[in-house]
């Protein structure tokens, strides 16, 4: 019988393609149950979502850049208050074009309902009745589809 030779952690799992050489030959060095241990320990990742980092990371960042993580929290900060402001005023914008369309179709349709109601009076009935009801079709549509595209 041929004795098998037990096989090292790093030929059997991918990790040693991330790992630096001289990190590769010191755990090649090491004990199978060794070798797994510390690939383990060294494959643990942190990943985190949202504008911050956790503290163990803000720390790091002190400890490597003078002030790191009071500069990364005021940028972080200045970043919030930007956003903020750019909000504020999008929807501030979103308001007053919206009013602002609102006044000028008022005035259209009460231009077009005096034209209409002077038509009548003038003895033009039918122009009138079909200019006024036009208005009246044409507002109720762009409120409707107004509405539509609001949702």
């Amino acid at each position: 019988m041929k004795k098998s030779k037990p096989k090292d952690a790093l030929s059997k799992d991918d990790n040693s393609k991330e790992m630096t050489p001289e990190v590769a030959k010191v755990i090649k060095g090491l004990p199978p149950k060794e070798q797994k241990e510390i690939i383990r320990a060294l494959s643990i990742r942190k990943q985190y979502s949202g504008p911050l980092p956790d503290g163990d990371t803000i720390r790091i960042y002190s400890e490597v850049i003078p002030n790191g993580g009071d500069r990364l929290m005021t940028n972080v900060e200045t970043q919030l208050e930007h956003r903020i402001t750019i909000e504020k005023e999008g929807v501030k914008r979103s308001f007053n074009q919206s009013s602002t369309g609102q006044w000028f179709g008022f005035i259209i349709a009460l231009v077009f309902g005096i034209i209409a109601w002077d038509l009548a009076r003038s003895g033009n009935q039918i122009t009138a009745t079909i200019l006024g009801t036009v208005d009246i079709v044409a507002l109720v549509t762009v409120f409707i589809t107004g509405k539509r595209s609001n949702k």
